[in-house]
């Protein structure tokens, strides 16, 4: 490609599937100049610099998340929402690796840009439980922990720690970790009332 056709759009593109064929949440610049047949200097005609890409392609990763959950968990409340979610949740970690890599990356940056854009991340989950008429506090701590079982279930299974029960189902497992999830909360809603 000749860097007259280039815009930031085709960059952007290009670098999110170089994340999605890689796996790995970081782009070199130097391997997606290659893939787009240019010279690495030239990229910065269109980007300002490696966090600006970086931020770009964050902002695709996060859309491309709340997009997923929402399509997943639409006119679905409470439990029925909360599987819907939790099921969407591993599909788009298992077949978007590299980009729920980087998703998962950002708080390590301590990027205050990167922060700000992922509030739609922890938007979908808080709005997932506020169906239950939890206070704000109680919905903070549940998102928390909801989050935390569905974020241990994929890295645990990617760094390939499941492996010894092979023969037990590991999507039932899954299940069954939801399902103690919607147990504590069912409780906590008893407690309450």
């Amino acid at each position: 490609m000749s860097s007259k056709g280039l815009t930031k759009e085709i960059i952007i593109a290009e670098a999110v599937l170089l994340i999605e064929e890689s796996g790995k949440s970081t782009v070199s610049l130097h391997e997606l100049a290659r893939r787009l047949e240019i010279k690495t200097p030239s990229l910065y005609n269109h980007i300002k610099n490696t966090k600006d890409l970086q931020h770009e392609i964050f902002k695709y990763a996060i859309d491309k998340f709340v997009a997923n959950q929402n399509a997943a968990t639409m006119g679905k409340h409470r439990d029925d929402a909360v599987r819907a979610f939790a099921k969407a949740y591993h599909k788009f970690a298992v077949e978007n690796k590299g980009l729920y890599r980087l998703i998962m990356s950002m708080p390590l940056d301590n990027d205050e840009a990167e922060k700000e854009m992922a509030v739609p991340l922890l938007k979908t989950a808080m709005e997932l439980l506020s169906d239950y008429g939890l206070t704000k506090e109680s919905i903070a701590h549940w998102q928390r922990v909801f989050r935390a079982v569905l974020h241990g279930f994929v890295s645990q299974e990617d760094l390939g720690y499941f492996y010894y029960y092979k023969d037990i189902d590991l999507e039932e497992s899954r299940e069954i970790a939801i399902q103690c999830f919607l147990n504590g909360l069912h409780k906590e809603l008893e407690k309450n009332s």
